[in-house]
C-alpha cells in the first residue's frame, strides 16, 4: 500500500514541477521532461525500492491517455485549417504518404530483427503525423510492451535532433533548389498581452477544471459506446470515438477557446510517461535498442526524398 503512495505521489508530482522547473532550468530543456520522466519510472522499476503494483500503474497509464487525447485536440478549428492551410494541408498529406510508405518498407526491412515489427511501424506513423500522444494511442489500440514506447521516444529525440541540427544548418541551401524561398508577412507591432493577473489565473484554473471535466465526460461516453457496440472494452474502439467526440466538440468555440488544455494534455503525457517507465525492464531495453535506433532513423531520413523530389509547384511551404 505504501510503495503504491508513494510511487502514485512521484507519478502525479513529478511532472507538475517538471513543467515548473522547465522554464527556469536551462538544463531540464535540453534534456526534455519527458525524457526525465521515463528515466524516473525506469529508476522506479529497476532500483526495486518501491515495486509498485503494475495493475496500478496500468491503469494510470491508461487513464492519463484517455484524459489527454480530448484536450489536446480541443483547440483544433478544422474550418479555420480548411480555409487558410490548404497548401500546409497539402504538404501534411504528402509527408505523411511519405512516412507511410516508408514505415511500410521498414517492416519488411526489419521484421525478422525487431519484435512487433508490426506495432514499431504504426507508432512510427503515429508520432510522425501526430506527435506523442498519436504515438501513446496507437500503441494502447496495439496492445505494444512498454518498452517499446520508451525505446521509440528515446530514438525519435535522438534521431529527430539530428535530423534538426541538419534542418539548421545544410537543409537551408539544399532545400532551395526544390522549393521557392519563404515570403511571409512582416512582422507584428502589436501591443503585448495582459499582464498576468490574479483573476488571469483563477479563469486559467477554472478553465482547466472545465477541459478536465469534458474530457471524463468523452472518456466516459466512449467507453460507454465502446462497450454497447462490442460488448466490452475494446481500446482501438475507445480510441477512434475520443478523437471523434473531441473533434466534434471543437467546432464549439467555447470550447476551442479553453485556455491551458494543451499544457494539461502535457502535464497528463508526462503522467503516462514515467508510469510506463515505471514498468520497463532495462535489460530488454539494452537488448532491443540499437535495432530500435536503426529502425527509427531509418523512417525518419527516408521519407526526405518524397519531399526532396517534389517541386516549386507541388504546393509545399516555402524555405526561409
Amino acid at each position: 500500500m505504501i510503495p503504491n503512495l508513494i510511487t502514485l505521489i512521484i507519478v502525479l508530482g513529478l511532472p507538475g514541477f517538471l513543467i515548473f522547473a522547465e522554464k527556469r532550468s536551462r538544463i531540464i530543456r535540453w534534456i526534455g521532461p519527458i525524457i526525465l520522466c521515463y528515466l524516473a519510472g525506469i529508476l522506479i522499476a529497476n532500483t526495486h525500492v518501491l515495486e509498485p503494483d503494475p495493475g496500478m500503474l496500468s491503469s494510470v497509464t491508461e487513464i492519463s491517455v484517455c484524459l489527454a487525447i480530448p484536450l489536446l485536440l480541443f483547440s483544433t478549428d478544422l474550418k479555420g485549417w480548411m480555409r487558410h492551410a490548404r497548401k500546409t494541408l497539402l504538404s501534411f498529406l504528402i509527408a505523411a504518404t511519405g512516412v507511410t510508405i516508408v514505415s511500410v518498407i521498414a517492416y519488411f526491412v526489419f521484421s525478422d530483427h525487431v519484435p512487433d515489427a508490426n506495432k514499431v511501424s504504426g507508432m512510427m506513423i503515429g508520432v510522425y503525423t501526430g506527435g506523442t500522444p498519436n504515438m501513446s494511442a496507437i500503441g494502447m489500440a496495439l496492445n505494444a510492451e512498454e518498452e517499446i514506447f520508451i525505446l521509440l521516444n528515446s530514438a525519435d529525440i535522438i534521431i529527430s535532433g539530428i535530423y534538426f541540427i541538419f534542418l539548421l544548418t545544410l537543409a537551408k541551401p539544399f532545400l532551395r533548389l526544390f522549393l521557392p524561398a519563404f515570403s511571409g508577412p512582416k512582422a507584428s507591432t502589436g501591443v503585448s498581452g495582459p499582464p498576468d493577473s490574479a483573476d488571469n489565473r483563477k479563469r486559467g484554473l477554472l478553465h482547466i477544471a472545465l477541459g478536465v471535466t469534458l474530457s471524463a465526460v468523452i472518456v466516459g461516453a466512449a467507453i460507454g459506446l465502446s462497450m454497447l457496440i462490442t460488448g466490452e472494452i475494446t481500446t482501438p474502439v475507445i480510441i477512434l470515438l475520443l478523437t471523434t467526440f473531441a473533434i466534434g466538440a471543437s467546432f464549439s468555440g467555447k470550447v476551442r477557446n479553453l485556455r491551458n488544455s494543451y499544457r494539461t494534455a502535457e502535464y497528463l503525457l508526462f503522467v503516462f510517461a514515467i508510469a510506463m517507465g515505471a514498468m520497463a525492464d532495462i535489460r530488454d531495453l539494452m537488448l532491443a535498442g540499437p535495432r530500435i535506433f536503426l529502425y527509427c532513423g531509418f523512417i525518419v531520413f527516408f521519407p526526405s526524398f518524397f519531399i526532396f523530389r517534389s517541386p516549386p509547384s507541388s504546393g509545399l511551404m516555402p524555405i526561409r
